[in-house]
């Protein structure tokens, strides 16, 4: 579902204010309940994704609409679970926090990017530099809103060790699920234009995923920028990091405000949870690590046990997925070096 188009911010990467402008426009609260109702009738009880790019973009109205919401949610005992995307500054305001917790809004996706603040203020993401983003999250989860987030690797002027550092920032801010991409430049967004006119652009589709190299040439090497994104990637996904992460941002994430609804015991859901327990809590080496974290959220918050354990079977996707990123980046590396190469003996044979 959408509340909300357009963004009021201006990152220089980004492609929704070329699109849907900087001045978010919303829909009105009735419309929007008119909406839910509907698949209320339908019979959706389950998760809802509101797809507006920023949430938050207007501060206002989404507090009408939350308070709009909060009866309605109540007066139909819950039927639903809703996720967003923000801008790290809702951080600032714990009012709009308490009204998306008490609506049953369990999760918020950043756009983190990098915790490099030189990178931030180059690509015009001024907003993130306001405050210190570690302390934004922690703010965040104790809220109760769990935290997923974006990072970008190859911004321009980036230092050596930039996939570290995030590494370091997603373990030190725990949030579970990190989605990392190296950067691209979108048709027609500051960006794209900025590197036309650098002459800096590749013949290459930009790809908008994460098994795609940079679409323009970056101001440092290219091999360095793709080998640290492999190996972030790698290290982010590896089992036990995965199940260390994801143990403590539930443990300090703040327990839900709202009465759920008694969902039916379905055989799908059984199936679900009878594999990641042979999967994590069996097969794998880190089986002594889910079982004991498992117990630990029983014990300290276990009002969070079943989204805790939908975290973890998501995992299972990640683990996967970080082959498949590292097998098809180093497979559009070798063929960059190969040409890259090519191009330098022609250059000395012109010589």
């Amino acid at each position: 579902m959408q509340f909300s188009r357009g963004c009021p911010f201006q990152c220089e990467f980004c492609d929704i204010i070329v699109l849907y402008g900087r001045k978010p426009r919303t829909k009105s609260p009735e419309q929007l309940l008119a909406e839910l109702q509907r698949l209320y009738d339908l019979g959706w009880r389950r998760s809802i994704f509101m797809v507006d790019d920023n949430f938050i973009g207007n501060k206002r109205n989404v507090k009408l609409l939350l308070k709009a919401l909060k009866p309605w949610m109540a007066e139909h005992n819950y039927p639903f679970r809703f996720n967003t995307e923000a801008s790290i500054d809702i951080a600032s305001d714990q009012e709009l926090m308490d009204l998306m917790v008490e609506c049953n809004f369990n999760a918020v996706f950043l756009g983190i990017e990098t915790p490099d603040e030189a990178s931030l203020a180059l690509t015009q993401k001024f907003q993130n530099n306001r405050d210190s983003m570690t302390n934004s999250v922690e703010t965040i989860v104790k809220s109760g809103l769990r935290v997923m987030a974006g990072f970008i690797i190859g911004f321009d002027g980036e230092k050596a060790g930039a996939g570290d550092r995030i590494v370091r920032f997603v373990e030190q801010t725990t949030i579970p699920t990190a989605m990392f991409s190296m950067l691209q430049a979108l048709p027609d967004t500051a960006l794209e234009h900025r590197l036309r006119k650098e002459e800096r652009l590749l013949d290459r589709d930009s790809g908008m995923n994460q098994t795609t190299l940079m679409n323009f040439i970056p101001t440092r090497p290219l091999e360095d920028i793709a080998r640290e994104y492999v190996n972030a990637f790698w290290t982010l996904y590896d089992p036990s990091r995965y199940l260390d992460r994801t143990y403590r941002h539930f443990l300090k994430l703040g327990a839900p405000k709202c009465r759920s609804r008694v969902r039916e015991v379905s055989w799908v859901n059984v199936k679900a949870l009878l594999t990641l327990c042979w999967r994590q809590g069996i097969v794998r080496k880190t089986r002594w690590q889910f079982w004991a974290n498992l117990i630990g959220i029983l014990r300290h918050n276990p009002k969070v046990w079943e989204p805790y354990l939908g975290i973890c079977a998501l995992g299972e996707h990640f683990l996967e997925y970080r082959q498949i990123v590292k097998d098809q980046i180093e497979v559009q590396l070798q063929a960059y070096l190969k040409e890259s190469s090519r191009d330098r003996v022609r250059e000395l044979d012109v010589a």
